[in-house]
């Protein structure tokens, strides 16, 4: 078999084909921030190589957070904002922010004008690095839905993609040739940041106390993360992934409650990327073997991230006998134990393990659930890459 771009071999492996040998496309975003100083495409692409993995990129994600500035998750949109300004995209709403900092924590009080009504937030932010990681999420002191009466509100703080990043997309496509494949990972909508809205207790709370408040916010973002994506795929994208790690088993949902709330927003998003005949790809870096039956069934066209026990509770094994041939996989290796705590041994008997699982006929890529530590050895990285190889190359007659 000849040797494959890096490009024809993700998308032989992600249409359920066989490349020349198993892809190996870590998540190694945390780890290039911590060690190159920047996690731009440009940074990505480089360590990528370095180590011979084959680049999947995620496009704008930790660089800009977002192809439309997301003020629900982020204060300032993401760490760059558009020609407008800051909220500057946001035309009718008039925003107020103060900001205290702290030794530990930036505090940033925010109210939002809009035409339909008043929302005020509360966001406290830990600071890199000083006890809660390499990059902390932030905590809803005070949710910016509190209510039905707010969801009016809530509404106008949705702006439409930058145009400077969509433009962006056919730029980087050209640059990246088939050195990489270019993933459209928005994470505005509810399984990622969306959830924001309310707040992780409080949208958990409404499930029960007030379903329809919960539906509401989930149908608002649901609407803006449509729209992305729309602007990512008539731009050439070929892959979507979409992270829904926020309606996880892990976070505390039962399979009913995600089979009546957030399977039709799944099902949403798989039509309109099958509608530009792009792949879909459900992430989730937690637990979620009971919703996988539900995922196939939505039409998603692979499944990543396929956490191992016990940080997640998926077998490998058993979900390629199982589903297999219905959807491609990508994930498999505990960013953890496998490499935060792991060696070179481990490493490679995890490997091994792995293709042995899932990597028989092909439609298997091998990587992480989430991203790698900035704290890990190049010297692992290198043998994931060696081991693969190794393990993972085809023949005519596998």
């Amino acid at each position: 078999m000849s040797q494959m771009t890096s490009r024809e071999r993700l998308l032989t492996a992600l249409k359920g084909g066989m490349p020349d040998h198993v892809p190996v496309a870590p998540n190694i975003t945390r780890w290039v921030r911590g060690n190159r100083g920047c996690c731009c495409l440009r940074h990505m692409l480089a360590a990528a190589e370095e180590f011979e993995f084959d680049p999947l990129l995620q496009l704008f994600v930790y660089t800009y957070n977002n192809i439309s500035n997301n003020y629900i998750y982020s204060p300032g949109g993401g760490q760059n904002f558009s020609v407008d300004g800051m909220y500057g995209d946001l035309k009718v709403v008039d925003v107020e922010v103060r900001v205290e900092n702290r030794t530990d924590y930036v505090w940033y009080h925010r109210t939002f004008k809009t035409p339909a009504g008043i929302l005020t937030d509360i966001i406290q932010w830990a600071r890199p690095d000083m006890g809660y990681g390499d990059g902390p999420n932030p905590h809803r002191v005070e949710p910016l839905v509190k209510s039905e009466e707010d969801l009016k509100a809530f509404s106008f703080l949705f702006p439409d993609p930058r145009r400077d990043l969509v433009a962006d997309i056919p730029l980087i496509k050209k640059e990246c040739g088939d050195r990489a494949l270019l993933a459209a990972c928005d994470c505005l909508h509810f399984g990622a940041w969306g959830t924001e809205a309310l707040g992780p207790e409080n949208m958990l709370i409404a499930s029960v106390a007030e379903p329809e408040l919960l539906k509401s916010v989930c149908r608002i973002v649901n609407d803006a993360h449509l729209k992305n994506l729309k602007a990512y795929l008539e731009n050439g994208i070929e892959f979507v992934c979409d992270s829904w790690f926020q309606c996880s088993p892990s976070t505390g949902w039962s399979p009913t409650t995600y089979k009546n709330i957030f399977l039709p927003l799944v099902k949403e998003a798989v039509a309109l990327t099958h509608h530009y005949n792009a792949i879909y790809a459900y992430q989730d870096d937690g637990k979620m073997k009971d919703i996988i039956p539900l995922v196939v069934e939505a039409g998603a066209d692979v499944l990543s991230g396929l956490q191992p026990p016990d940080v997640g509770d998926v077998n490998l094994a058993d979900v390629k006998k199982q589903y297999g041939s219905k959807v491609a996989l990508i994930g498999g290796l505990d960013p953890c134990y496998t490499f935060d705590r792991g060696n070179v041994k481990t490493v490679r008997d995890c490997v091994k393990q792995a293709i042995k699982d899932a990597g028989g006929d092909g439609g298997f890529v091998i990587g992480t659930a989430e991203a790698i530590a900035p704290s890990v050895s190049s010297e692992l990285l290198r043998e994931l890459s060696n081991s693969v190889r190794k393990y993972g190359k085809y023949t005519a007659n596998t």
